[in-house]
């Protein structure tokens, strides 16, 4: 039995067609059920407390509920991982941040690409990170701290919560701009860096802002200047490093929310819609705000690419100057 050439390609196109339409129509009744938001840390820190925000008011706005997935470890990229390699059907989706989007990809070998393997819905918020000192540290702003690092160097180290973190690769960036050496001392979590930092076995911490209020506000220890290019609503009279004669200098902890790759057009839309009608909630800004976080307001899924781009080319250069591997 012959076909010709347009029965071939008749034939084809009804095929496709056949497929397609079922998946057409999964999208069209999108969501019919619980989605499930991946977080690449544990439960209780801001970064949990950031997405719950935000996925209480994706509950309300897409009338199903959010089920809360964390995947921690290796920097945030399993988290990430998992969503990578998730069916794009729009029931699975993550937070995500500066972390496993731009800092562990040039440490390890990673089971996803961050331009390629993603579908970006929306720019969250960001946090930059507060330089703090022991209170017996005798400076009181940043070019005093450089002065101190430059006259002793084997004493004023700096922690972080771990190698590769967005906290030590700031402490990295920020050694290179001031010319000064500071021996980088990694912990295995914010957590007990910041109780090394209260207790005084540690002069210098990178910290991010929101858990490190209570002891700012306690006088515990001290904030001599934050990492992002704007002062923070939570620390306003703390000024910029970049305030305090390093000029240009930025860190900062951003979140995004993204998709598997390939996720339906109709469900990548409807989703871009209620976060950026999320992200100019009066009340959702003010109690991310309360977190540390700036910076808040939906961008569209093109800047979200041009950032992660940017930071990767950004952090790369750092993490090669200074030769950060994953055993620093």
């Amino acid at each position: 039995m012959k076909f010709n050439r347009r029965e071939v390609l008749a034939y084809l196109g009804t095929g496709a067609a056949a497929l397609a339409a079922p998946m057409a129509a999964r999208a069209q009744s999108w969501p019919s059920k619980p989605i499930k938001l991946v977080i690449g840390y544990s439960t209780g820190g801001s970064t949990d407390a950031t997405a719950r925000l935000v996925g209480r008011q994706l509950e309300q706005r897409l009338g199903q509920p959010m089920v809360f997935e964390y995947k921690p470890g290796a920097g945030a990229s399993m988290g990430a991982e998992f969503v990578a390699k998730s069916v794009a059907d729009g029931y699975t989706i993550g937070l995500t941040d500066t972390g496993p989007m731009a800092v562990v990809p040039h440490l390890r070998k990673l089971a996803y690409d961050p331009l390629k393997d993603f579908t970006p819905l929306s720019y969250v918020c960001a946090t930059g990170l507060a330089v703090l000192v022991h209170p017996s540290v005798p400076a009181n702003n940043i070019k005093e701290l450089i002065a101190l690092a430059k006259a002793d160097p084997e004493k004023y180290n700096y922690a972080s919560s771990g190698v590769g973190s967005v906290h030590h690769l700031a402490g990295e960036l920020f050694k290179s701009q001031a010319g000064v050496k500071m021996a980088h001392v990694p912990y295995r979590g914010a957590g007990p860096a910041l109780t090394d930092l209260v207790g005084g076995q540690i002069p210098v911490m990178f910290a991010t802002i929101g858990p490190s209020l209570q002891m700012i506000a306690a006088g515990k220890v001290k904030a001599l200047g934050v990492t992002s290019a704007k002062r923070s609503k939570a620390l306003p009279d703390v000024p910029t490093v970049a305030e305090q004669g390093l000029a240009g200098y930025e860190a900062v902890l951003w979140f995004s929310m993204v998709g598997p790759a390939n996720l339906p057009a109709p469900i990548s839309a409807r989703l871009q819609k209620e976060l950026q009608a999320s992200l100019v909630d009066p009340e959702l800004i003010r109690e991310l705000e309360k977190l540390g976080n700036d910076d808040i307001g939906p961008r569209t899924p093109q800047e979200v690419s041009a950032l992660v781009k940017s930071e990767m080319e950004k952090w790369g250069r750092v993490i090669k100057d200074a030769h950060i591997t994953v055993d620093s």
